[in-house]
């Protein structure tokens, strides 16, 4: 049985063009992980370079189109979204589908600065996060026909080892909430568009957001029967972005032998 390889989806160097047609593209900048202290406080890692690459990514598209495309930020994080990460206040509108200028001040305080250098304004990044993702995952699971390889890719094994922040006793898999994020990422700005999309995914290395996660996350996107276009761009301490290749479903996906193990 061959196996892809987690870094067959990303080059080596620089040499995969970023502004690729068609370019209905929204971005993902950076998977962060939230907790609150003894204090209260908010507790932020950030994924600030996978955020910067993103947003400067945006701005880019925003010179040679005129608009600026749809931008989210993922959070992985403990404790319950809602009630500890928004601000006061919220239509449940906004608690819905919170922006990142409905976060709490010590959020907005860490990524806005970046955003306003850019002159990109806070309402227009959509915040996605880890509950909305699982509750969504549960609801696919409960409610939709799909075959066993595509549930196993879903469903955590009680010996598997988490390739992002979840709790080893968690039902969904990391590839699962990956899936979500890129699925909601792209919703956020061509849900009624005909038009074929791509989702320009920024991340970091790290415990919460290993490369292999979302390589199957991205995988189990199009075996779920999603059609747009994924490019997976993994962005290194230092800045430097290592850009993947496009990868876009095949006729009738399937998860197989093909699929990372």
């Amino acid at each position: 049985m061959a196996f892809v390889t987690p870094t067959s989806f990303i080059a080596p160097n620089d040499a995969a063009p970023m502004l690729a047609q068609p370019s209905r593209i929204s971005i993902l900048a950076g998977n962060s992980r939230l907790d609150i202290g003894d204090d209260g406080a908010v507790k932020i890692e950030a994924q600030m370079q996978a955020f910067q690459a993103g947003l400067i990514h945006a701005d880019d598209i925003r010179r040679q189109t005129g608009d600026l495309p749809p931008i989210s930020i993922a959070f992985d994080h403990k404790g319950v979204f809602r009630r500890q990460f928004l601000r006061d206040g919220l239509s449940n509108s906004q608690k819905r589908n919170p922006r990142l200028c409905h976060l709490r001040t010590e959020i907005i305080d860490t990524f806005g600065p970046l955003a306003d250098e850019l002159s990109i304004p806070n309402e227009h990044i959509l915040a996605i996060h880890e509950d909305s993702a699982r509750t969504h995952a549960e609801h696919l699971l409960s409610t939709m026909s799909m075959s066993a390889e595509v549930r196993h890719r879903m469903v955590a094994a009680t010996s598997e080892r988490p390739t992002c922040a979840a709790s080893s006793s968690s039902k969904i898999t990391c590839a699962a909430i990956t899936s979500e994020y890129f699925c909601k990422a792209v919703d956020a700005g061509y849900s009624s568009s005909t038009t074929p999309a791509l989702l320009e995914v920024f991340f970091e290395a790290s415990p919460w957001s290993e490369v292999l996660a979302y390589v199957r996350g991205l995988q189990l996107t199009h075996a779920l029967g999603m059609r747009f276009g994924i490019r997976l761009n993994l962005v290194t301490p230092t800045g430097a972005v290592q850009k993947g290749e496009i990868v876009y479903a095949e006729p009738e996906t399937q998860l197989s032998s093909e699929l990372v193990a």
